[in-house]
Order: C-alpha cells, then structure tokens, then sequence
C-alpha cells in the first residue's frame, strides 16, 4: 500500500473526523428517531459532547494542513491557547454528565458507551496519541496504544505537544 503524503494524512485526519462526527449523529439519530427527546439527555447528552470533540480534532487538523499549505492559518501560540481552552470546556462538558444522569435520573448503556469514548478521544487528543494504523493501514490498532499507556511508554499527542511547546516559551 503507497503511504500518503503529510497533506494527504492531514487531508484524511480532517476528513474523517468531520465525518465521524457527522455520521454519529446521522447513525444515532436513526437509531432513535422513534423516540421522544424528552427523557433521552443520558443518550443525547454524550452524543453532543462527543461529536464536539470530534469537530475540535478536525479543525485542528484543518488549522495543520494549512500550515503546512502556507495559507491563513493559526500559529502554535493560538493554537495551544484555543485548545487549552477547549481542553478545560471538554473536561467540564464530560463531568457534567454525572449531574445529567442524576437531574434525568435516566441511565443508557449505549450513553455511558458513547461517554466513554468522548473519554478516550479527549485523551487521544489533549494527552497520548492512542491511534496507530495496522501495518495495512486499512484499520487501527487497538492493544498497542493500550499497552504503550499502561507502560508508560505512550507518545505525547500533536496537541499535547503544541500546549507543552508554548508553556515552556513563557
């Protein structure tokens, strides 16, 4: 398989996560479009959080692909402080669904499903890298990044290390 170009990575990195968030709407909205949204914030609620997430990631690697094609984009500065930001709201956003499921007092299995995966993506974003591509490159590891995060071992994800790069500076 011919490796893509940074432009064609940051190209797909882009994509994909627009168009995950963009299909994890549409897919759950199906899936529940027979029932009310009343009474469904446990499922909803996550659904939100998690889709704003993933639109957090596709912009910024909207923001790196036009970088690097030198066109109007963010500098690491303004990158680092939008997404410290967006790193305190995420971290907020997420633990107010304990209130949510006690205020509703509603539970879903598929709400705390998709909650924990707003979870894994928040780190993958703002703290360890937890995607590798098969050696195919048609999926993604999953025991890898695991492992490499139980040991310790795991690699500062590009927007970590764009925050850490800017609060040495200071």
């Amino acid at each position: 398989m011919k490796k893509r170009t940074i432009k064609q990575e940051l190209f797909y990195l882009f994509s994909m996560e627009l168009f995950s968030a963009v299909i994890f709407w549409v897919v759950y909205g199906m899936w529940v479009r027979a029932e009310p949204w009343v009474g469904k914030a446990a499922i909803y609620y996550p659904l939100i959080v998690l889709i704003v997430i993933l639109v957090q990631g596709s912009l910024y690697w909207l923001n790196c692909l036009m970088r690097l094609k030198k066109q109007n984009a963010l500098d690491t500065q303004q990158i680092a402080r939008i997404y410290r930001l967006f790193k305190i709201m995420d971290y907020g956003l997420l633990a107010a669904y304990i209130p949510v499921l006690l205020f509703t007092k509603s539970f879903s299995v598929v709400g705390m499903l998709i909650w924990l995966f707003a979870i894994i993506e928040l780190i993958n974003y703002f703290h360890y890298r937890l995607s590798y591509y098969t050696k195919s490159g048609l999926g993604l590891q999953i025991i890898k990044p695991l492992r490499s995060l139980i040991s310790g071992t795991a690699v500062k994800s590009q927007i970590a290390k764009e925050i850490l790069s800017v609060q040495k500076g200071k």
